[in-house]
């Protein structure tokens, strides 16, 4: 890992890795730097850094990638975060914490309490980690993205996991990709994106979804809730699973970016996507790429994609499926085209409010100065017209005082 630290006065500060030969008493990070990244750490040298951590009070961003760290070392780094009040993004991906190393983390998370980005992809993180991740994910209001990538949580910790979602108001990102949640894990965070959740985007990437997960998906979908993107790729959902997703897409006006590649949709399944294409006003990206549509559902489609008055798709993928190569070239062609069409539209429309919006300040401009003119010559009138009762009262005063007295 390499971490700037203070150099003599007259030399910039310089990048050396924590090792036994480096690291010494008093020998601190910059306190300038935002951003640290590890390559190496010895034992003495993480007992430095993770004094430094407890204290240090710019450092924004840690990423302790590849460094090894197991359940030991979780231990030491956990007590530095704990008292840190500053880190704002921590990445410990491709560790071996386990189990053990990742509630220790946990539960200085919650201590630390001002975290928004954690990554803990490819960890061996099990279900008792994935309950540790959940305690602390109920008790944050500061996380915005969380990353569990690659690791071994079943349907038990990814229902612990669902279930933690509803408390946490502030997360945005979820990616749970390559576990194995299965359909109860997808049912409970599918229940908690219809409560109070706020997710826009998430991954199950992976994760042996089935028909009822697909449901399950389906209903939060319906429900409205606030996904832009979803990665369902590699699962194992079929034709009524994607019946149930397309028609929760037709009411669903959230939904920006779906992505189905690596399933087992056919044919029959694009009855409801062609209601989708034909319905739907805000999907941009829709991805079927290997899967198994024929030619029959690929011309479907591209009638579809021509009748649609109203439409927002500016990508469809339908590459490693059983087309012929013409038949994915007019797709490809028509979405080209429809997606310069699109953006000379929105150019378009930006021009038109830009001006618009001149011509607003101009009116305005020009009623205030009309305003301010009006206003200045009746405060003159009124004035001229005081003058004048004055006047008037000064002659009457004045030809008084000449009448002889009886």
């Amino acid at each position: 890992m390499v971490i700037s630290f203070f150099a003599p006065k007259e030399k910039p500060p310089i990048a050396r890795g924590f090792s036994p030969k480096v690291v010494k008493p008093g020998v601190q990070i910059n306190p300038e730097l935002q951003e640290a990244t590890l390559t190496n750490i010895s034992g003495s040298g993480l007992q430095v850094l993770t004094s430094d951590i407890a204290t240090n009070s710019t450092l924004r961003k840690a990423d302790f990638r590849y460094v090894c760290f197991g359940p030991v070392e979780a231990e030491v780094i956990s007590r530095g975060l704990a008292a840190n009040r500053a880190l704002l993004d921590l990445n410990l991906q491709n560790n071996n914490l386990a189990d053990a190393g990742t509630r220790m983390v946990a539960m200085a998370l919650i201590e630390q309490g001002v975290l928004e980005s954690l990554c803990l992809n490819t960890n061996g993180i099990g279900d008792f980690g994935a309950r540790a991740i959940a305690e602390y994910v109920c008790q944050t209001r500061s996380l915005k993205d969380l990353r569990l990538f690659d690791n071994h949580i079943t349907e038990v910790g990814g229902t612990h996991i669902g279930d933690a979602l509803d408390k946490c108001p502030t997360l945005k990102t979820l990616d749970m990709g390559l576990n194995d949640v299965g359909d109860p894990g997808a049912a409970a965070i599918a229940k908690s994106l219809c409560g109070y959740s706020k997710i826009t985007r998430m991954s199950l990437r992976a994760n042996s979804l089935s028909s009822a997960g697909g449901k399950s998906i389906a209903k939060a979908l319906r429900a409205n809730c606030r996904l832009k993107y979803l990665d369902l790729r590699v699962n194992r959902l079929r034709d009524d699973a994607v019946k149930h997703i397309f028609e929760a897409l037709i009411v669903n006006t959230n939904l920006h970016e779906l992505d189905l590649a690596g399933n087992s949709i056919k044919d029959d399944a694009m009855e409801w996507i062609s209601e989708v294409i034909l319905e739907n006003t805000v999907l941009q990206k829709l991805s079927f790429e290997d899967n198994f549509l024929t030619d029959v559902a690929a011309e479907e489609c591209l009638k579809m994609l021509q009748k649609a008055e109203n439409l927002a798709l500016t990508e469809v993928n339908l590459q490693n499926n059983h087309l012929s190569d013409l038949v994915l070239k007019q797709i490809e062609l028509f979405m080209q085209t429809h997606a310069r069409e699109l953006a000379r539209k929105k150019k378009e429309s930006k021009r038109r409010d830009r001006t618009q919006s001149k011509i607003s300040e101009g009116e305005k401009s020009s009623k205030s100065r009309t305003t301010s003119k009006v206003s200045f010559a009746t405060g003159r009138t009124r004035s001229v017209s005081r003058t004048s009762h004055d006047r008037g009262s000064k002659s009457r005063e004045t030809s008084k005082s000449k009448l002889p007295h009886s």
